[in-house]
């Protein structure tokens, strides 16, 4: 046994076994390192992350991209495309929430004047932020009186909340709330500006859109978007960095503007593809929405009439002086000038051309306001010429 020891002992003490231990240890230390300066740092890790979704971003000539899907079309142009964001924007009063209105009509029912919709039975998303309850109600009133639908259908089709209590910290994800648990294929929001504290905050307002474009994408849904013009009467932008920045996204804006005899008039200023044609609504004598494109072409056709009739009121009234100023220098000739002379007075008591005063005396000639008699303007044509 105490030789074994010894044994053990001695084989613990030799040197190539020292040497050969610190050998194995320094091999293991220096492949720690090695793995340890091989390992990716986690500023390298993020931008291959960053780079893959870039990637994952890139269009190619193999690409191949999903039409569009537009939720309505007028005339077969269409709008409001889905998994896209869009804008309706005009002055306060200007009959935004009607247009709303017809549009939600038009999804439930497949058509609603000229508005019509391009999907099948769809579920829209209607949150009004700026009415309060009562008037929100009506909505649902206006729609079902339009559609005719039952109240089942409409129930299970449209779904309409009040949102006006809300805080604008808290509206962005009741939205993502609503969208996840009813999957809307469209979304009106009437009143996007009370998502953000303020509407000139730039960095709010691209935040907000770039939430809501996100939205649309995710969820594979068109998010219209309510938002008022400039009070500025020549000013049509929307309100402030959220206007611009709304405008600068949207795949379709709509504009809506009412004439004086309360004809709605909604356009299409700014669409990424075809151009919605003019449509025209109204509320009848009853309060209710109807069609007003006839009443709409009569309203332009007396506009262009009138506009004509002061073109002409205008032009009579230049002629009438013209004529006035040719009257008094051929009578204080006693009735009687040579063409050519009353040409050269006319150019310098007017500060015409002389190609435009002698076109204008042929003209009163012709229309028998002036005589002529050889190379001679008359007042009268009874005058004579004497020899």
């Amino acid at each position: 046994m105490f030789e074994k020891m010894n044994i053990e002992n001695e084989n613990v003490q030799r040197p190539e076994v020292l040497t050969e231990q610190v050998n194995n240890h320094a091999l293991t230390v220096r492949a720690i390192v090695s793995e340890a300066l091989n390992r990716p740092t986690s500023e390298e890790l993020a931008k291959e992350e960053r780079l893959a979704l870039l990637e994952s971003a890139r269009i190619m000539t193999s690409t191949e991209v999903e039409p569009e899907v537009y939720s309505l079309t007028v005339d077969g142009v269409g709008i409001f495309a889905l998994s896209d964001i869009h804008a309706l924007k005009g002055k306060q009063k200007s009959g935004k929430s009607a247009v709303l209105k017809i549009c939600t009509a038009a999804l439930m029912s497949g058509q609603q004047f000229r508005v019509k919709s391009e999907l099948k039975e769809p579920v829209v998303l209607f949150l009004d932020s700026e009415q309060q309850a009562a008037d929100v109600k009506l909505i649902i009133d206006e729609v079902k009186h339009m559609t005719q639908q039952e109240d089942d259908y409409i129930d299970s089709h449209l779904l309409l909340y009040s949102l006006r209590r809300m805080s604008y910290d808290t509206l962005l994800n009741d939205t993502r709330l609503l969208i996840e648990k009813h999957h809307p294929m469209v979304v009106f929001i009437d009143g996007l500006v009370d998502y953000v504290a303020s509407f000139n905050d730039e960095v709010m307002s691209r935040q907000l859109i770039r939430d809501v474009l996100f939205l649309c994408e995710e969820h594979k849904c068109a998010i219209v978007n309510v938002l008022h013009e400039n009070k500025a009467t020549d000013d049509e932008n929307m309100r402030g960095h959220l206007g611009t920045v709304l405008s600068q996204k949207a795949g379709t804006v709509l504009q809506c503007q009412k004439s004086k005899s309360g004809i709605i008039n909604v356009t299409c200023p700014d669409a990424r593809h075809g151009t919605m044609p003019r449509w025209t609504i109204r509320f009848d004598q009853d309060g209710h929405l109807a069609d007003a494109d006839a009443e709409h072409r009569q309203e332009v056709q007396a506009a262009k009439e009138q506009r004509d009739a002061q073109r002409q009121a205008e032009r009579d009234l230049i002629v009438k002086g013209r004529l006035d100023a040719a009257l008094s220098l051929i009578r204080m000739k006693g009735g009687s000038i040579p063409r050519s002379e009353l040409t050269a007075m006319l150019v310098e008591k007017l500060s015409l051309s002389r190609p435009v005063v002698s076109r204008f005396i042929s003209q009163m000639l012709k229309d028998g306001k002036l005589f002529e008699s050889g190379k001679s303007v008359m007042d009268s044509e009874n005058i004579v010429i004497p020899f």
